[in-house]
């Protein structure tokens, strides 16, 4: 028999790792797609990103420079050539002094073009037909190499017939000429040429980035495919490969030299395109980098889900049959049902769980008519004895200091509001709700004998904002003991400008009563979480009285209605909520 059930265990135990294995085989599997999907299109994203970002700092720098050889072809000087095709000649007998004023402008037009500081340009030199007019360079150069190189360069373009050019770089001479050819009439054989000469680095410098991962090419091209800028140096001034442009119009997954890339292009300034090659097993693997704390961590919370989950399967099977039996024992009303340990922690906690269950549905099915008769019959005198005989000692003796000096018809008064206190309601009355207007005028006895005693170091105000509060209904001696604790525990150990608010107001269906004093305040967390724990006089008397009246108003209309607390140093709130309802008859 005991076999049977160790194999039925362990068959239930053998299929439940079976659809564990298969659920956590699909989840994974889905999920492993899902983060590698999105760990490779944010790679996409970041590239394209990078890619822009490459391209507007390229077309910031064209623009640059094509607004430097537009500043430098509209100099003075040359506008003065334009107007004077002897400006530069020399047989003018200022040659001299307009070379000297043209390279000084060539100096101002690029400092203030920022040509210095960001390096555009390495030199400018300036040709009249054959003749070189002037030049300046950012760098150390020669001036034979600066000759030589621009000699060749206007020897290129002097026969073309476009007014500007840009010539790429070579394997050789790494180096961009930008030019402008400017003429004062198309009659005029005469012609200044602008070279600017800009090395291929200053582009490479914006793509450096992106050239950091692996395997990773650039091309900047002309329209006619010229590569003007790449990190592979070997291709600098040739044609780009057909198959690279044709392929990146149709997809962005090409093949090139046998390799997988990753092809992006975009234009630059419409003369220029910007193509950008990363092999895809590159990207792959990065992104699967990225995915190995997943992989792991995922693995590793397998593994331990489908160990607590057996184990708590070979627990649970002797368990259930136990629990089921307890469970349908108490459905037929037999609440004395206990059910023994397993010596084992966590079924032993559902053990005392569903033990402490049975007991306290038996307690509350004994105690529940118990409960209801104590709340209709609660015993008011214990509150009523509350009110500290320190305060009427105090009031007495002050009576009778009073009835020595003077007779008035203050003493009158005091007298009769003391009688009213001690006859009408707080000994003797045994109803448990009274109106807010029977409660308001305790409060009001009180808080005037008060004033009576402290005179000018006590003020108070009674301030009813709706007069149909004075009808509502509230459990008796509610707000006297909180206006007495106010006096006896804030305001007692101040020696002027003492202060106590009662302030009562709707909120929705609620009726909210606010005490509010100026008083020293107290410590809320201890009055509240040690109430009735062996405290002595009258930190004892004050915790109680503040906690019963909280119990009394919830046992009587429910957990969502209390006393709510708040104290510090000359500002002490209690705020009474109860519901707002009309006192419909006179007794309990």
């Amino acid at each position: 028999m005991h076999k049977k059930v160790l194999t039925a265990r362990n068959r239930i135990i053998f299929r439940f790792i079976i659809i564990l294995i298969l659920s956590f085989g699909v989840y994974g599997t889905f999920a492993t797609y899902n983060v590698y999907d999105n760990i490779m299109e944010n790679s996409y994203k970041n590239i394209n990103l990078m890619i822009d970002v490459t391209i507007e700092n390229l077309n910031l720098a064209n623009s640059m420079i094509s607004s430097t050889k537009f500043a430098l072809s509209g100099s003075d000087s040359i506008r003065h050539w334009i107007d004077d095709q002897n400006y530069f000649s020399k047989n003018n007998k200022d040659y001299y002094l307009n070379l000297q004023k043209l390279n000084s402008e060539i100096q101002n037009i690029l400092t203030n073009n920022n040509v210095w500081n960001f390096e555009m340009f390495d030199y400018v030199t300036i040709y009249m037909n054959n003749n070189l007019l002037g030049y300046t360079y950012t760098k150390p150069f020669s001036t034979k190499q600066i000759i030589n190189d621009t000699k060749n360069v206007y020897n290129q373009i002097k026969i073309e017939e476009d007014y500007t050019l840009t010539l790429p770089p070579s394997q050789i001479n790494k180096t961009i000429y930008t030019t402008v050819r400017i003429q004062s009439d198309f009659t005029s054989d005469n012609s200044v040429y602008i070279i600017g000469a800009t090395k291929e680095d200053y582009f490479g410098d914006k793509y450096q980035e992106l050239v950091s991962y692996e395997g990773a090419i650039v091309y900047l091209i002309d329209n006619e495919g010229v590569i003007y800028s790449s990190n592979t140096d070997d291709q600098l001034g040739s044609t780009i490969a057909n198959g690279i442009v044709n392929q990146i119009d149709d997809k962005s997954e090409i093949e090139y030299n046998h390799v997988k890339y990753i092809g992006i292009m975009k234009e630059i300034d419409k003369n220029y395109r910007f193509v950008y090659l990363l092999p895809k097993i590159k990207l792959v693997k990065q992104s699967l980098i990225g995915m190995n704390s997943f992989i792991y961590i995922s693995i590793l919370l397998a593994v331990f889900l489908m160990v607590i989950a057996v184990m708590g399967t070979m627990r649970a099977t002797t368990f259930i049959k136990d629990f089921s039996n307890a469970m349908r024992r108490v459905k037929g009303n037999d609440y004395d049902t206990k059910m023994e340990k397993y010596d084992n922690p966590a079924l032993d906690e559902l053990v005392d769980t569903f033990n402490s269950m049975t007991t306290e549905i038996k307690t509350l099915i004994r105690t529940t008519y118990e409960s209801k008769i104590l709340l209709h019959e609660m015993d008011i005198k214990f509150l009523q004895h509350q009110m500290n005989p320190h305060f009427l000692f105090n009031i007495l003796l002050t009576i009778q200091i009073r009835a020595k000096m003077s007779g008035d018809e203050t003493i009158y008064k005091m007298i009769s509001s003391l009688s009213t206190l001690l006859r009408a309601g707080i000994y003797g009355d045994k109803r448990s709700l009274i109106t807010i207007e029977e409660e308001l005028k305790y409060v009001d006895y009180y808080l005037w004998l008060q004033k009576v005693r402290y005179e000018d170091r006590l003020t108070y105000t009674i301030d009813i904002q709706d007069d149909s509060i004075l009808q509502c209904e509230i459990p008796r001696l509610i707000i006297e003991p909180i206006v007495e604790n106010a006096i006896v525990h804030g305001v007692e150990k101040m020696s002027e400008n003492a202060s106590v608010s009662v302030t009562l107001f709707y909120d929705d269906e609620d009726l909210l009563i606010q005490v509010v004093d100026n008083g020293v305040g107290f410590d809320v967390s201890a009055v509240i979480n040690n109430a009735g724990k062996g405290f002595n006089g009258d930190i004892r008397r004050e915790k109680m009285g503040l906690n019963n009246t909280n119990q009394r108003i919830k046992l009587i209309y429910g957990e969502s209605y209390g006393l709510n607390i708040q104290s510090q140093e000359n500002n002490t709130k209690i705020e009474i909520r109860i519901p707002k309802r009309k006192l419909e008859t006179a007794n309990d």
